[in-house]
């Protein structure tokens, strides 16, 4: 047998003990939890989005010293035609000094071991691109498989001197709580077909004030009425997180009419022009049909993501039909 003209890397060893532990969440971890995902690369999270969305966590601690942490939110997610009851990673955070150790994997594992009677499901998004393959790679390796690529489209903005289309303009919690039994029946007119997104009660749309990038999007929800009384709309966030400008994402556009369709997508542009944001961006399923509808009209495919899932139950399910609903992602 030929010699090998490389050495293996030797992968360090590493055991859990008395004075290294796997704990899982409590309360007076929080405090610790949250300055340590400050320290990260990650978005930072507070208290309040931390128990409003209802995570939790598994953590390895020496000492009184954390050294790695992997936060999940605890939802309700439609699949195969029913809501199941679901873990979804926000990141995995672990100390330079201990990323060669696998302290994400013994964390994962205990996860398994911990949550498996109460969760069918482990979910997390992730990207396949040079800077990121080393973490899907990681996911691969432990089991995760591929539900479905999401694409992320972009249309630049040049200002011009539209006439306004006729929509109501909604921008504050109280008007989207006081609309989110109306809302919540578009959602479901339109999506009901549809896997992928959180079981949605009367609620949702006050709650928005608590999700993840509350601190880095402004919210807004532009609606339409057709004249068969139809209703339309489109959930927006004006942000200009890692970027450098501002823009409007929209992170729901729910309308199968095709006239109304392009109605929605103009109002959009006519409401992004006068917040003086650039660009329009947009993510969707590679499956979903708005795709042909955004090249029409000028959008560019920008990058691509992906979302895996690890099953923690034997049973033989199917993710079709999985659509992308990004105010349900972390």
């Amino acid at each position: 047998m030929k010699n090998k003209s490389y050495k293996k890397k030797k992968e360090r060893k590493f055991e859990v003990n008395n004075d290294i532990k796997i704990i899982k969440y409590n309360i007076n971890l929080l405090p610790h939890i949250l300055n340590f995902i400050k320290k990260s690369v990650f978005t930072n999270r507070t208290k309040n989005t931390w128990i409003k969305n209802d995570m939790t966590s598994v953590n390895i601690r020496k000492g009184n010293k954390l050294l790695a942490v992997l936060p999940f939110e605890k939802i309700y997610l439609k699949i195969k035609n029913k809501f199941e009851k679901v873990l979804w990673i926000s990141a995995v955070s672990v100390l330079p000094k201990y990323r060669d150790h696998k302290l994400g994997s013994k964390m994962l594992q205990y996860s398994e071991k911990i949550f498996k009677k109460k969760f069918k499901y482990i979910f997390v998004m992730r990207e396949k691109e040079k800077n990121s393959l080393r973490a899907f790679n990681w996911y691969k390796k432990n089991g995760f498989k591929k539900v479905s690529k999401i694409l992320s489209y972009e249309k630049k903005i040049i200002s011009s001197n539209k006439t306004k289309p006729n929509f109501e303009l909604l921008e504050r919690f109280n008007s989207f709580k006081k609309k989110g039994p109306l809302l919540n029946k578009i959602f479901y007119d339109n999506n009901k077909s549809f896997n992928g997104y959180k079981k949605r009660n009367p609620q949702f749309w006050f709650n928005l004030k608590n999700h993840y990038y509350n601190h880095f999007y402004k919210f807004k929800i532009i609606i339409i009425r057709s004249p068969k009384n139809k209703f339309h709309y489109a959930l927006l966030g004006k942000t200009k997180m890692r970027d450098d400008c501002f823009r409007l994402e929209i992170l729901e556009f729910c309308s199968n009419d095709t006239i109304f369709k392009k109605l929605l997508l103009d109002s959009i542009s006519y409401l992004a022009i006068k917040e003086k944001c650039k660009k329009i961006r947009i993510k969707f399923s590679n499956s979903d049909k708005i795709q042909s509808f955004l090249k029409k009209n000028m959008f560019k495919k920008i990058w691509e993501t992906n979302v895996l899932v690890k099953k923690l139950t034997k049973n033989q399910d199917s993710f079709k039909k999985f659509k992308f609903f990004q105010t349900e992602y972390i």
